[in-house]
């Protein structure tokens, strides 16, 4: 059994190997042939920055893949604190790739109760499904004068089996015409009915479909505000995760506990401003939660994810990233949640304006979390390593 916990772990994605753990600092054959795979899995309440009206829930977001390379930026070498650049050209340079299965995925301790499993599917990656099952799925927006909650419909299927820890889940149909897609749940009327957040619209015929009850999927309007009865990821939770590795699966790493998540918290009034306006003009700038008009709650490390694309995108919804095109840029900054802020320096969004300038960026994607986090590893070779880390989320897009 080997797992402990480290200060300045980065998140997300992995960075530079094995961290030693009394001092952060990497160690000379970190990288080598001995590594393959690194991982990240990440347990965060999410919010959208923008809309409220989506509320809050756990997202569980599993990042398997190839080892990376050295990052394009890098002002703290040799450390995993500070900023970490990398600019990929998606033909000859492309970001690591996705391991695929690497088995299944328990993760418990949670307020919100996350099932008996997270599991890999093709296309969707990682996801944790509590039911599946066929029958006839029967649809009705909610009408005006009804009493039923605006923007949400009732959907029922033949034969199902909800029950109460299914609402603040996420109900994916497939199959069934104009009723197809995934859909917050937002209560659970009968063991065969829920009721979704859905936009109004035609109530299409009943029909045969097949679907999925899912976990850690992400906000669910109406959810219990943060530390009430009903929050999904409340500050004293502790977060346990362990895998069953499937055959040839590169990772086989211990039980590992997140004992101290990060808890919740309130951006600055200039963070606000910024999470949905990144500046591509090269310029240093600042975010976090110490700031006038923030709060900052307890977390071990204040952290910044940003994602760009120069994918098209026209007709989808403010809230997808779509995959890049011709260059992605992708930035994790680090620093010890005392602080509160986490400061981008002007050479790595210089970066940023290059691959804007070389190939437009269409939108940009920016997390900020306040984690804690463990750092657990294979007990035998191969020598991979993954990251566990749980807290509270806020991220906004922005669209140049």
């Amino acid at each position: 059994m080997w797992a402990s916990r480290i200060p300045g772990l980065v998140v997300l994605l992995a960075l530079l190997g094995c961290p030693r753990e009394d001092t952060g600092e990497v160690p000379p054959d970190a990288g080598t042939a001995a590594t393959t795979h690194t991982g990240t899995i990440s347990i965060q309440d999410r919010r959208l920055l923008g809309a409220s009206h989506l509320g809050h829930g756990v997202s569980v977001l599993v990042d398997m893949s190839t080892a990376p390379r050295a990052p394009d930026h890098d002002d703290e070498p040799g450390r995993i604190t500070g900023c970490k650049v990398w600019v990929y050209d998606i033909e000859s340079d492309p970001p690591p790739r996705s391991a695929g299965d690497v088995g299944t995925l328990a993760i418990e301790g949670t307020s919100a109760n996350l099932g008996p499993g997270c599991v890999f599917q093709d296309g969707a990656g990682y996801v944790c499904p509590t039911a599946t099952g066929q029958g006839e799925v029967v649809l009705e927006h909610a009408a005006a004068g009804t009493g039923a909650p605006p923007n949400t419909a009732r959907i029922s299927i033949g034969g199902a089996a909800f029950g109460p820890d299914d609402s603040g889940r996420y109900l994916h149909l497939r199959g069934a015409p104009g009723a197809s897609g995934s859909f917050p749940i937002v209560s659970v009327t009968s063991a065969t009915e829920v009721r979704v957040a859905k936009a109004p619209g035609t109530n299409p015929a009943p029909s045969a479909g097949t679907y999925q009850v899912l976990a850690g999927a992400g906000p669910v309007p109406g959810t219990p505000a943060d530390e009430a009865p009903g929050d999904p990821l409340r500050d004293t939770d502790q977060v346990r995760v362990r895998i069953t590795p499937g055959n040839d699966s590169p990772f086989h790493f211990p039980e590992t506990t997140v004992a101290a998540i990060g808890g919740a918290f309130t951006p600055d009034t200039a963070t606000l401003g910024l999470l949905d306006h990144v500046p591509l003009d090269g310029r240093a700038f600042r975010l976090g939660c110490a700031g006038e008009g923030g709060h900052c709650g307890t977390a071990e490390f204040t952290i910044i994810q940003l994602q760009t694309t120069d994918g098209p995108t026209a007709g989808l919804s403010p809230f997808v990233l779509p995959p890049a095109k011709r260059r992605q840029v992708v930035l994790t900054c680090i620093q010890p949640g005392v602080s509160g802020f986490v400061d981008i320096p002007a050479e790595a969004s210089a970066l940023l304006a290059r691959a804007h300038a070389a190939s437009p960026i269409t939108r940009i994607r920016t997390a900020l979390m306040r984690n804690g986090a463990v750092l657990t590893k294979n007990p035998t070779p191969p020598d991979n390593t993954v990251r566990v880390v749980a807290g509270h989320q806020l991220i906004g897009f922005t669209n140049p």
